[in-house]
């Protein structure tokens, strides 16, 4: 059986490479679609510093990413565009998975394994979410 981490990875991959060619603006819309329903909960800044250490993370893997200090995150995204601009596209959406598992996990870690998944339901529906971290169907 599959961790709940192993699942949310597949299922972020999956909602990334459905059109390898859109993976940027389905990574970026992630990240806003995350961002506002975290923003709830945690705040803008909090969501600053949880992806600036997320992006801190990736770029140790993904040497291309440019790192920067927590800032709004309508300049992280920009950044973050062009960046995975420069990239093929299954290049970009790997960094992309990869940048926001770091992220689900920190805020696993802060929140809790509940809280989270209940985030990124109603943030992403059930594209990177199993109901009750069950095994997944796919």
């Amino acid at each position: 059986m599959a961790t709940v981490d192993e699942q949310r990875r597949r299922k972020i991959e999956g909602a990334l490479l459905r059109n390898p060619d859109a993976a940027v603006e389905v990574s970026l819309c992630l990240w806003q679609q995350l961002a506002a329903a975290l923003n709830q909960i945690v705040g803008e800044r909090g969501v600053e510093s949880i992806y600036a250490r997320s992006l801190h993370q990736s770029q140790k893997q993904f040497s291309w990413l440019t790192v920067h200090a927590p800032q709004a995150l309508e300049a992280a995204m920009a950044q973050l565009r062009s960046d995975l601009l420069g990239q093929p596209a299954e290049l970009a959406a790997e960094a992309s998975t990869v940048m926001l598992m770091h992220f689900t996990t920190t805020l696993s870690l802060l929140i809790g394994e509940l809280l989270t998944n209940s985030i990124l339901r109603q943030a992403w529906g059930d594209v990177a979410v199993n109901h009750a971290g069950t095994e997944s169907n796919e």
